[in-house]
């Protein structure tokens, strides 16, 4: 097992179960009345369960120690400064532009960094934004910035 792994499940059950301490003495209540802490002592719950589950994988399969390569240490590094850089400028540029096209523009780099094929990308940014924009702007009713194009 990789210590790695052990030392982030103790920190993630050692944090669920303050947590949960914390929304017990917060007060649950009921499902159709609920409390303060409600909502913090299910969330509790489930990352007490996925800690168990990372856990119980890294117990059960033999893991064995890969070497990594610092190519590949550098490239991840790339990859995680552009997917920072693309979320900073999809902050930015939300407003001004709208919803619809900031979010296409940010699934197309997204899924570009996975490496997907190009009709993938445009077929599964054009998805994943219309299908977000209808989610919020229809079934849950949530303003979206509409930008300088109208919608």
């Amino acid at each position: 097992m990789d210590k790695r792994d052990l030392v982030g499940c103790a920190v993630w059950l050692i944090l669920s179960v303050f947590v949960f301490t914390a929304s017990l003495r917060l007060g649950v209540g009921v499902l159709r009345n609920p409390g303060p802490g409600f909502i913090p002592l299910w969330a509790s719950v489930g990352l007490a369960f996925f800690a168990c589950i990372l856990l119980g994988f890294n117990l059960v399969a033999k893991t064995q120690a890969v070497s990594r390569e610092s190519g590949a240490k550098d490239s991840n590094r790339v990859i995680n400064l552009i997917v920072i850089a693309t979320l900073t400028i999809y902050c930015m540029a939300l407003e001004k532009v709208g919803y619809l096209l900031a979010t296409f523009g940010l699934m197309m780099v997204l899924f570009r960094l996975g490496k997907m094929k190009p009709w993938a990308i445009i077929i599964g940014s054009l998805v994943a934004s219309l299908s977000s924009y209808s989610l919020f702007a229809y079934f849950l009713g949530t303003p979206l910035p509409r930008g300088v194009f109208g919608f």
